[in-house]
């Protein structure tokens, strides 16, 4: 199951007791879908593709930067009911390899906001592991910031054994390169294979 995930917009006006019934509406008809969703079938695996920061910033004449902290939100209320509905692999398509094409302001800031995120996750290690949330990063690792490559090795080391629920985050990815990576990996492990027969041919050779 595949969904998109983005910045929700905020109403206007209306006034403080306004927003609050609405708020409070929300998180009622939250509470009964939830309860609806937990009846049926729940799917082993979801993906989320994050897309429409940018396009929010825009809409409320906000920098590219506060869009992306507002998705945030969403993705973590969103991890949240996925975890208490029992769904057990999350897939987040984050930052794609075409995404580095995007201005360098912009893209340091994604490796910014991705490094403080996963910093978070190292310093709440405890609730992470009560929770059970096993932390994967997927993609061209190499690719990343060497601060967030450090980070997201970290997390993925400290959440390994955790098994409640695993969480893969794509990031410097596309679907050519990740054919092209294993297409490469399987020439390695072909190879690998080959060597270790030939040197126990000779070892046994040599035994005679």
């Amino acid at each position: 199951m595949e969904a998109q995930i983005g910045s929700g917009g905020g109403g206007g006006g209306g006034g403080g007791s306004a927003n609050q019934l609405l708020k409070s509406l929300g998180t009622f008809m939250g509470k009964c879908m939830f309860r609806v969703l937990s009846v049926g079938a729940i799917p082993n695996h979801i993906a989320f593709i994050l897309d429409g920061n940018r396009r929010f910033a825009r809409k409320h004449n906000l920098p590219v930067e506060a869009g992306y902290r507002s998705g945030f939100l969403p993705l973590l209320s969103v991890l949240k009911y996925c975890s208490e509905l029992g769904v057990k692999y999350v897939t987040v398509y984050a930052f794609s390899i075409d995404n580095f094409k995007r201005c360098p302001d912009e893209v340091r800031c994604l490796m910014d906001l991705m490094l403080e995120k996963v910093e978070v996750l190292l310093q709440e290690e405890i609730i992470v592991k009560q929770y059970g949330v096993r932390v994967c990063f997927l993609g061209s690792l190499q690719l990343l910031s060497q601060p967030l490559r450090i980070a997201a090795d970290k997390v993925m080391k400290a959440t390994e054994n955790n098994t409640r629920i695993v969480i893969f985050i794509c990031v410097a990815y596309t679907s050519t390169n990740e054919i092209i990576r294993a297409i490469q990996q399987s020439c390695i492990d072909k190879l690998d294979n080959h060597s270790q027969a030939r040197k126990q041919t000779t070892t046994h050779d040599n035994a005679k």
